[in-house]
């Protein structure tokens, strides 16, 4: 049962990316109109019924985005030698070259730009404080046994490209909780452990941040004090989590924020949003993601974080691995959590990875070509 949560902290989160993927930053009145109520992974598109400007973003029913694909390259960077910031960062800018990433966000593609000019990883994050690290990070929680290498690499990974301390701190977060699922920790039990843990992180980064790295809000104690609140609502009904989760998150909203909805892409919202469904006991792990996916807005991003954390938290079984549509490579990747060994090089990644990327490219532009519609 451990080795199958293990594969399911990678299996999980390509799961709730692709389920997600299809309504990503839609509004959930959107959602309704175009489906009713979404309840499976849509085999082919309701196209009449979908607004034009949201044809433009659809991708292949199954097709993974950057956030299975930036897990994965996490974890080939862990499996081949050992962590190396360098050996990541060259990751991000050589995946960038070579066009194999999709879907990112601008703070991401900046970070690996200034990457690609010759900044140092130290100092190449954006000052984001999104969830686009934390994405990415739960399969280090079935991977990396040892604490402190496993928080080093989270927060490493994360600051290179996202340099707010917020969004590190989470993304450490996030692998921990996925590491406390898989040796039998329960939902009652990990948000109050997280609290505790996210102090210690948020005092490592304050650290790192006076030895030179480039680190916005190093001193905030936002990500433990917001743990802290939901270990003592965790069992409350989904609209009152949610409604205390943005009535949290409000003060410390960025300008132009406009609204404090809990499937945001900031982790005082959607993280913390992605946590407190999946500690839930009183709904199976689908209905948890169709759930949070029917909340509209980065949907695809925090079903991820979930499907992770829920993967740990009750193995494969629950995860139709054949609606994924690079399942069996992807299934690879879960293995090699287990088995310690990378089955692909760099740069068979990027071959492949490029290549699904070329295909959703092909595929938007038949979904909104003249004769298409």
């Amino acid at each position: 049962m451990i080795e199958e949560r293990k594969r399911g902290a990678l299996l999980g989160l390509a799961w709730g990316d692709v389920l997600g993927c299809p309504v990503e930053g839609w509004r959930d009145r959107e959602i309704r109109e175009a489906y009713g109520t979404y309840d499976r992974l849509p085999e082919t598109y309701p196209l009449e019924r979908i607004p034009e400007k949201r044809k433009k973003k659809l991708r292949p029913p199954g097709l993974h985005s950057d956030d299975t694909q930036q897990a994965m390259g996490l974890v080939l960077t862990v499996l081949s030698g050992g962590w190396s910031l360098d050996r990541w960062t060259r990751l991000l800018v050589d995946g960038w070259k070579r066009q194999a990433w999709r879907g990112v966000g601008r703070n991401f593609t900046a970070a690996v730009h200034r990457l690609a000019k010759g900044e140092e990883a130290r100092r190449s994050g954006s000052p984001s404080a999104g969830i686009g690290a934390a994405m990415r990070t739960g399969p280090l929680g079935a991977l990396i046994s040892d604490p402190e290498t496993r928080l080093t690499v989270a927060l490493e990974s994360s600051l290179s490209t996202h340099s707010d301390q917020r969004a590190a701190v989470f993304a450490a977060v996030v692998a921990e909780a996925v590491s406390l699922f898989i040796g039998g920790k329960t939902p009652s039990e990990v948000p109050g452990l997280l609290s505790s843990f996210a102090r210690k992180a948020e005092e490592r980064v304050m650290q790192w941040k006076e030895a030179g790295w480039n680190v916005e809000n190093a001193d905030s104690r936002q990500v433990s004090d917001a743990l802290g609140g939901l270990a003592s609502a965790i069992g409350d009904e989904p609209e009152e989590v949610r409604r205390l989760i943005s009535d949290s998150a409000r003060p410390h909203l960025a300008e132009g924020f406009i609204r404090a909805h809990p499937n945001q892409g900031f982790v005082l919202l959607g993280g913390i949003h992605a946590l407190a469904m999946a500690c839930r006991s009183d709904m199976g792990p689908n209905e948890v993601l169709l759930s949070i996916i029917r909340e509209g807005f980065d949907t695809d991003t925090v079903a991820a974080i979930a499907g992770s954390l829920l993967g740990a938290r009750f193995g494969t079984d629950w995860i139709p691995a054949d609606r994924l549509a690079d399942g069996e490579r992807i299934g690879r990747y879960a293995d090699a959590l287990i088995i310690g060994q990378p089955f692909e090089t760099a740069e068979e990644f990027f071959v492949k990875e490029a290549g699904w990327t070329s295909m959703e490219t092909q595929y938007r532009r038949q979904r909104t070509s003249p004769a298409a519609g």
